[in-house]
């Protein structure tokens, strides 16, 4: 059985309640700066300046990072802004995001730049919380198929957001197994010999490589095409849920963690039977050898065209599946439990609606009642039949 947690309050005062190294991953999207005001004291985002802005975002991570395990990480996603300087810079009248204020989407008046440049703000706050501890890992372009409409035409529509990848240690948790993508093996029948050229690809039809071609899957890629999604309530920004479930699979463990010092359970992964399926899809027999007889869009990718040689490396490809999960501590204690899910600005609360399908623990801290109560409603706690498999509690601070 999960729990969740859900608390309101300043983010500050709320992650002090909160133990040392009792996370086991972060995943949130703060406030971005100068875009939205929620009608809430306190609220992030309002700063007169960036540097204010990612003072009071380094101060938040800080206190974050003491909550995270040693072993934990931090997804960061932040969108960017752009600067029009008004009348008055600290007028708030260049906000959007309610009914009382209108403007250009992402725009905020700064005097400190030069009037619409792009503020660059995800990676202000990136090298910051580099500078002030955080292993800046990788940046995760988060494309999005479906942006926001901009009425510009001196440059292009804004189709992307950041997500940072970040740790606490150098050594971390990262279970790469769970969010690898299927590779694209039919594009070898379309290589020549041309990628013989240095600096070029590698692949060559004289020279199989199966050793790159043990898997059908290959490690996920830092770009991500997820659509923004849609949601009913009465919420600005809201995490798509595709977006989140790679960053919850990868952050943290699908076997648990140890019930007694909450290390996290390791994944037995072992080389299976070749992927028969795949292989005569192909054109290839059981040996191996090709047959003349591929299917789908196989053919169209070229395979018609193979060689036994191609065929034997298809028939190399064997499905990796996971046995089992094995503790990496000496405790001992017995059956694993949750691993736990940190989201300090929960916003409708998509971190704690995916943490609770993959089956994790979830903490979820925002500063606006309104908003907790509706991603407790989002989440199914107000239906009795969920509490079967999933508990929860109510705190504010």
């Amino acid at each position: 059985m999960t729990h969740h947690t859900f608390i309101h309050g300043d983010v500050l005062d709320a992650l002090r309640t909160l133990p040392d190294k009792s996370v086991h991953c972060i995943v949130t999207s703060p406030p971005y700066w100068g875009l939205r005001d929620y009608g809430v004291a306190g609220q992030l985002g309002l700063e007169d300046t960036p540097e204010e802005y990612v003072g009071k975002l380094v101060a938040v991570f800080r206190e974050a990072r003491r909550v995270l395990r040693d072993d934990g990480v931090l997804w960061l996603n932040l969108g960017d802004s752009y600067n029009s300087p008004g009348p008055n810079n600290h007028d708030k009248s260049h906000m959007i995001g309610t009914t009382k204020l209108k403007g250009q989407p992402g725009t905020r008046g700064w005097s400190e730049l030069k009037p619409k440049d792009l503020v660059g703000i995800p990676w202000r706050v990136a090298f910051a919380l580099q500078a002030d501890g955080w292993h800046l890992r990788s940046d995760i372009i988060w494309h999005k198929p479906n942006p926001m409409p901009e009425s510009v035409t001196d440059r292009p529509t804004k189709a992307h957001e950041h997500v940072f990848l970040l740790s606490k240690s150098q050594r971390y948790f990262y279970d790469a197994e769970a969010v690898r993508e299927p590779a694209e093996w039919a594009r070898w029948g379309q290589q020549t010999t041309k990628k013989r050229n240095p600096g070029t690809m590698s692949w060559v039809p004289d020279k199989t490589k199966e050793e790159l071609a043990e898997r059908a899957t290959r490690n996920k890629r830092d770009v991500w095409t997820v659509a923004t999604a849609s949601f009913d309530g009465a919420h600005f920004a809201v995490f798509p849920p595709k977006l989140v479930e790679p960053m919850i699979l990868a952050g943290t463990s699908g076997g648990g963690c140890c019930s007694q010092c909450g290390t996290p359970y390791k994944r037995i992964v072992e080389k299976g039977e070749p992927d028969w399926e795949w292989m005569r899809a192909c054109g290839a027999d059981n040996s191996g050898e090709y047959k003349g007889h591929a299917t789908k869009d196989y053919a169209s990718a070229g395979a018609q065209d193979a060689s036994a040689t191609k065929a034997r490396i298809l028939a190399s490809m064997r499905k990796w599946v996971t046995v089992g999960w094995q503790p990496t501590c000496d405790c001992d204690a017995g059956e694993p439990v949750p691993c736990t899910v940190l989201d300090p600005f929960g916003g409708s609360g998509t971190v704690s609606l995916v943490a609770q399908r993959l089956g994790r623990h979830s903490v979820y801290i925002d500063i606006n009642r309104d908003y907790m109560d509706m991603a407790v409603e989002r989440c199914g706690f107000h239906e009795h039949r969920l509490l079967e498999v999933a508990t929860y509690e109510l705190i504010a601070v």
